[in-house]
């Protein structure tokens, strides 16, 4: 991508396509239903079992992650488990890969879900460090889980609070470690690991208004009315966690698609550089992904926003046409009324910016 104009273009159709993405998001539609919809569980619960989907390995399809994976991992706990070992009881045929990872079986309804790669090691991680975590006594996992975020919202607000966070968060509970240094050079060094379910986890968690719901609901569970709010607001506070510190996650959608626009450099690097340049979020081009694994998979060239772009009504009807289109699980309300006043995609910037072919062959 060399051209200005062409930068411009593929930036500008980026953050309206994030803007849709998520504006007036109320759940994924049939994706995470549990969490966003069982009314049994406690919103600790379905914070916790968002979290534990997050590290289940993209090597599946996200359906089937927020589908199967999520039924597995809320088969772990249905018992209220208090320990790994509580954990394994439901795990079966325990083996290992080629590499020396554990892999492991979970059944759900129709049949059982693979923990792959280091699926079971994230997820023993995770249990062995909030089983020996000391807060309020006996108290539950999932109570555990949030007490621990409300606790890092409080000692992490500030400077660099989304990227300590994370660092945290992939200290304890993703390595079951000694939190580490949080020195700049640590920091900067830790922002260029590749962590794509990590980031994810965090992007949704600070930016997806269904799962903010959510977060806002536990936080009050755990520390009640007053001091839950009080977290929460911290939580949306630019100037305590900027959205703009959230990293691209990196998934190979997210490299293809870059690759596709001309773009042949790192992608989190590239998407760094263009968001410090245009002052927004690296995670705003994280709708690459959605339209790599929505549209490109099916070959849908022709209404991509950056192809021919004959989806795109242009004020025609009342509701905008690239959100259902693109977003198909996302439920929304109210409706997104299109403005192609104010829309790039609608003014034909985004027309033919994508000179190549996408590779469609990707193996998940």
């Amino acid at each position: 991508m060399s051209e200005k104009l062409d930068k411009d273009r593929f930036v500008k159709v980026c953050v309206k396509l994030d803007e849709l993405r998520f504006k007036n998001t109320i759940d994924w539609g049939r994706l995470g239903v549990n969490i966003h919809k069982n009314s049994q569980l406690t919103y600790s619960e379905r914070m916790f079992l968002f979290w534990l989907c997050s590290m289940i390995d993209q090597f599946y399809s996200y359906e089937k992650v927020w589908t199967d994976g999520e039924e597995a991992m809320l088969t772990m706990l249905k018992e209220n488990p208090s320990s790994f070992s509580d954990v394994s009881k439901v795990m079966h045929n325990l083996r290992k890969d080629k590499l020396g990872r554990m892999m492991a079986d979970i059944p759900i309804s129709k049949g059982s879900f693979k923990l792959i790669r280091d699926d079971y090691l994230r997820i023993k991680n995770t249990f062995d460090y909030l089983s020996k975590l000391d807060i309020d006594g006996n108290k539950s996992l999932s109570f555990k889980f949030v007490k621990l975020l409300g606790n890092a919202i409080i000692e992490f607000k500030g400077k660099n609070g989304i990227l300590k966070l994370t660092k945290f968060l992939n200290d304890s509970l993703w390595e079951n470690a000694s939190v580490k240094s949080l020195s700049p050079l640590d920091l900067e060094k830790f922002r260029k690991e590749q962590r794509k379910r990590l980031w994810m986890f965090i992007m949704f968690l600070r930016r997806d208004p269904s799962i903010l719901k959510i977060f806002r609901g536990a936080l009050i569970e755990v520390y009640e009315k007053v001091d839950g709010e009080k977290l929460f607001s911290i939580w949306i506070n630019e100037e305590c966690f900027g959205r703009n510190e959230i990293e691209l996650p990196g998934d190979v959608w997210n490299i293809r698609l870059f690759r596709t626009m001309g773009i042949r450099k790192n992608a989190k690097e590239i998407a760094r550089k263009l968001a410090q340049e245009y002052g927004i979020s690296p995670s705003v081009f994280d709708v690459t992904f959605e339209i790599g694994v929505n549209a490109c998979r099916r070959r849908e060239c022709s209404k991509c926003p950056f192809g021919e772009n004959k989806i795109c009504h242009k004020g025609r009807e009342k509701y905008c046409s690239i959100t259902s289109w693109l977003f198909p699980y996302y439920t929304k309300d109210p409706q997104i009324t299109c403005q192609p006043e104010n829309c790039p995609i609608g003014k034909d910037l985004g027309k033919n910016l994508c000179g190549g072919k996408v590779d469609v062959k990707v193996k998940h």
